[in-house]
Formats: structure tokens, C-alpha cells, sequence
């Protein structure tokens, strides 16, 4: 009777003891599994602002090439106008040598 008695405990602690374990596992598991998916939503939402950043730099470079090709444009505007006021300074000075030329000394 004591063995069997003692056989009825023993199985009644080892039950609470594997409920415990399992239990203790589950827990375990849920907290690992929470941390994961915190980890992945955090990477989400890094991949989101990595988006908005590429997004935002690639719309800046298209607005600094526009700006360029504008300055460029303009940079070629300038130098064909200064292009032909030294053509107009050229002609003026030839005028004026010929001009001078022409007068008789006296």
C-alpha cells in the first residue's frame, strides 16, 4: 500500500513538474517569437524610411540636374553673347584703326 501510495504521489509531482516544464517552454517560446516579430516590424519600418530617404534623395538629384542643365543652358546664353560682343569689339577697333588710318597726318 505504501508503494502504491507513493507511486500515486510520485506521478501526481512529476505531472506538476511537467506542466510546469511545459509551460516554462511555452512562455519561452512566446517570448522568442515576440521578439522576432518585434524585430521584424522594426525592419519594416526601417525598409519603409529607407524607401522615403531614396525617394526624397532621388527627387533631390533630379531637381539639382534640372539646375545644372539651367545653369549650363545659361552659362552657353552668356558665352555666346559675350562670344559676339568681343566679335562687335573686334569690328569697333577695326573701324576705329581704320578710321585712324585714313586721316592724313598733318
Amino acid at each position: 500500500m505504501d508503494r502504491c501510495a507513493l507511486e500515486f504521489i510520485a506521478r501526481r509531482w512529476w505531472r506538476r513538474a511537467e506542466v510546469w516544464v511545459i509551460a516554462v517552454v511555452l512562455v519561452a517560446s512566446g517570448g522568442f517569437g515576440g521578439f522576432q516579430f518585434s524585430h521584424w516590424v522594426l525592419v519594416s519600418a526601417y525598409l519603409e524610411q529607407v524607401a522615403e530617404i531614396r525617394k526624397a534623395y532621388d527627387e533631390a538629384s533630379a531637381q539639382r540636374d534640372q539646375r545644372l542643365d539651367e545653369l549650363t543652358r545659361k552659362t552657353g546664353s552668356a558665352a555666346e553673347k559675350a562670344s559676339k560682343a568681343a566679335a562687335t569689339a573686334t569690328q569697333a577697333a577695326d573701324k576705329a584703326d581704320e578710321a585712324l588710318n585714313r586721316v592724313p597726318p598733318s
